[in-house]
Order: C-alpha cells, then sequence, then structure tokens
C-alpha cells in the first residue's frame, strides 16, 4: 500500500555540545486501533475573566480551520440566572460562524434551587463545619428545564451546542460559584431528567476522570440518558473510562492547567520544564484513550495564548499552544493505534495516529532530554513520502519533506 508517514516530532531541546547521538526505534501497529480523536481545544473564557476576555481577532487566531491553532472545541461557560445568559452571545456566535464544536458549562444553578441557599458549593453552618451545598431534589425538573432553556436561548439566535455540561466540578467544594452532586446524585438525575434536554449531555467534568463516576454512569438505567463522559485532568484518570467507550460513548478531558502560581509567586515560563510537562500531559491523556483534551483559559500566561503576564506576550501563541495546535492539526479526525519502543534511554515518548483513510500515519514523538536521536519508525506498509516537523526549544517549526523510491523494499 502506498501511504504516507507525518513523523510529527512535537518538541525537541537544543542538544548539547556534549550530547551523544542515541538510536531508537518506534514500531507502529495499524491493526491494534483505539479511539478516535475529536478534537483539542480551550475554554474562550471562565467566570473570572467574562466574555470580553478574548478578542474576536484573538479568538479567529485559535479556533477554526486555516487559523493558526487550528482549535476545533470551543468550551463557553454559563452564566448564573437567565438574566445573565445575553453576555454570551456575541461570542457563541462567533464561534458558530467558525463551524467548530461548542460546548457549555455551568458553575452554579439559582442559589434558591441549592440547599444553604448559596452560590457556592460549601458553607459554613453555625457550628463552624464546612457543609457540602447539593441541588435540592425537589428542584431537579426546574434545573433540567433550566439548562434546556439555555440550549433554546443560543439556538433561536444562530448557535448549536455540540453538548452541555451539568455541573463543573461537582466533586470539588469551593467558595466561587459551584455544586457538589455525588456519583448516584448525578446517575439519578441523568437518568430521570436528562432526556428534557435538548442537546447532548457532556458528565460529570469532575476533577479527575474517576471510576467512581464511571461506575455509575454505566448503569443500564443512566446509559441512554447521557452522550459524552466528561472530567478534567487535574486528578487521575482512571480506568473506568474504558467500559463506558465501551458502551459507545466518547470520553473529553474538558479542563486542565499548570503553573498558574496559586501562591502568587511570579515566575516566568520555564520551556524545559513546563513545555514537557504539557506536552506530556496531553500525551498522557490521548494514551488513556480520551477522544479530546480541552485545555482550561486559553487566553493566560500558562495557557495556550499570553496574556502579557509572567513572561508571555499578549496575543501571542504560546510554546503550549504550539505544542497543543500540532495534536490539533495532525491527528484530529484520526484513530490512536499502537506504537512501542525500543529506546535505551526510557526518554522518547509519544503515540501514533492512523488517517480515516487507513492510508496515513501521524507519529507524536516528546524528546525532552539533550539528547539527539537517530530515530526508525517502523511502519506497517511501504511509504512512497514522509514528512517532518520539529519543534526545537529557540526555534519555529521546521518542516521537512522525503520522496523514497517508487518500491521501497523495506517499510521502515
Amino acid at each position: 500500500m502506498k501511504s504516507v508517514i507525518m513523523l510529527a516530532l512535537a518538541a525537541v531541546l537544543h542538544p548539547t555540545v556534549q550530547a551523544q547521538v542515541r538510536t531508537a526505534t518506534v514500531k507502529v501497529n495499524k491493526d491494534q486501533k483505539y479511539q478516535k480523536i475529536t478534537g483539542f481545544g480551550g475554554f474562550v473564557n471562565s467566570p473570572q475573566f467574562g466574555y470580553s476576555h478574548m478578542t474576536e481577532a484573538e479568538i479567529r487566531k485559535m479556533w477554526g480551520a486555516g487559523s493558526e491553532a487550528g482549535y476545533n472545541i470551543m468550551r463557553i461557560y454559563i452564566p448564573t440566572g437567565k438574566d445573565n445568559w445575553g453576555q454570551v452571545l456575541t461570542t457563541a456566535q462567533l464561534a458558530q460562524s467558525l463551524n467548530i464544536k461548542i460546548f457549555a458549562s455551568p458553575w452554579s444553578m439559582p442559589a434558591e434551587w441549592k440547599t444553604y441557599n448559596t452560590i457556592a458549593s460549601r458553607y459554613q453552618d453555625a457550628n463552624g463545619v464546612w457543609q457540602p451545598v447539593y441541588l435540592k431534589q425537589e428542584n431537579y425538573a426546574d434545573y433540567a428545564n433550566y439548562l434546556n432553556d439555555f440550549v433554546t436561548y443560543l439556538r433561536q439566535n444562530g448557535v448549536t451546542l455540540e453538548a452541555i455540561s451539568l455541573q463543573n466540578e461537582p466533586d470539588y467544594q469551593v467558595d466561587y460559584a459551584g455544586c457538589i452532586w455525588t456519583p448516584v446524585q448525578m446517575a439519578s438525575f441523568i437518568k430521570s431528567y436528562g432526556d428534557l434536554i435538548d442537546c447532548k449531555i457532556i458528565a460529570p467534568e469532575s476533577v479527575g476522570i474517576t471510576d467512581n463516576y464511571a461506575s455509575a454512569f454505566v448503569n443500564p438505567e443512566v446509559l441512554p440518558h447521557f452522550d459524552i463522559f466528561g472530567g478534567h485532568q487535574y486528578g487521575a484518570i482512571q480506568s473506568g473510562l474504558l467500559n463506558v467507550q465501551a458502551q459507545g460513548k466518547e470520553v473529553w478531558m474538558t479542563e486542565f492547567l499548570i503553573n498558574w502560581n496559586s501562591d502568587g509567586g511570579s515566575r516566568d515560563f520555564n520551556w524545559s520544564i513546563d513545555g514537557f510537562s504539557f506536552a506530556n500531559a496531553v500525551n498522557q491523556a490521548l494514551l488513556s484513550n480520551v477522544n479530546a483534551w480541552i485545555h482550561y483559559a486559553t487566553k493566560r500566561y500558562y495557557g495556550p495564548l499570553g496574556d502579557g503576564m509572567f513572561g508571555s506576550t499578549a496575543g501571542v501563541m504560546t510554546k503550549r499552544g504550539s505544542i497543543l495546535s500540532h495534536y490539533a492539526k495532525y491527528v484530529t479526525g484520526y484513530t490512536r493505534i499502537q506504537n512501542s519502543w525500543n529506546d535505551n534511554t526510557s526518554e522518547l515518548r509519544g503515540s501514533a495516529y492512523l488517517s480515516e483513510t487507513g492510508d496515513k500515519i501521524v507519529v507524536q514523538v516528546i524528546n525532552p532530554s539533550s539528547n539527539t536521536y537517530n530515530l526508525s519508525v517502523d511502519l506497517p506498509f511501504s511509504r512512497m513520502k514522509a514528512k517532518s516537523l520539529v519543534r526545537l526549544r529557540r526555534k519555529a517549526w521546521l518542516k521537512a519533506t522525503w520522496i523514497f523510491p517508487s518500491k521501497p523494499t523495506d517499510p521502515r
């Protein structure tokens, strides 16, 4: 079979003068298929930034076919209270015009529907004890209709959501907007009220992608009433997601960030540390079988687009944005396939992907070391052409194309 391989080296450091040239092999097996990759993207804003955080030009820079980043999934948030929904429209309509997938996440339902009548997801009682805040069961139907009204509101204004979430981080008690849902509570809501929402449901969007929610959601009475199993990458990515996927559901990683300096200290982005930590997080999620990967705030010094703080340049794509763009442009729509490494240094890592037509393979390779490698890629078919895109520490992408003899004898 004639084919094309794109050897997509996600990031490579400049080798030092003393660095030794190493050899390594990655063998690709197209017959062992895993998940299809739906796409990549980010949160256009979160509640603390507001819908004016990104300009139209910045949004066009990061999302849509032909954009600099090439992202195809946008997360938006649902402001609490119907009177505040109007602030969503301009951004959502722009996203719709870019022909990308849009999903919406709520932080809280109206406080009067919740225990302790508070927007937050925890409440300090008279004894000084922090209590979790839940949606009252008698308001489950109200909340389902509320979410459906948001779907309808956008639809009537020209925006079709790909999916709507039920709750951002239902397992995390906070003083800002939130609500706690146990796995049993959320599964019960989906089972009894999910059909009131005329949109795909993505849930639970928990802190991790965890087995406790997965176990509750694979209940045969719950499965027909939601569409995407979603979670964040702050906690573990556990194996229960495979049981959900086995029932025909996709799994999306819907929020991740690192180096947000929660202690208030300022630190410039460190490429050798932060860049590879980020690349490894994306790669590990894909190896864990997620179908989509969505960053937290897109415009932030720790995100894909700089905001001018801590060493980033406002409106300029960061190294992390470039890394995520590499995945977005070259593996969206592909299916992950098996790859095995022969690398005595144990430094190289990555993943491999097969095109829908079955005649192209992308191998994403991460080299966090200072070593130079002669890397052999053992392919499952003969190839006629190959391309490489290499990101160096201090340089932009380096592109190269090779044309092979018309009858190559070795598919390596």
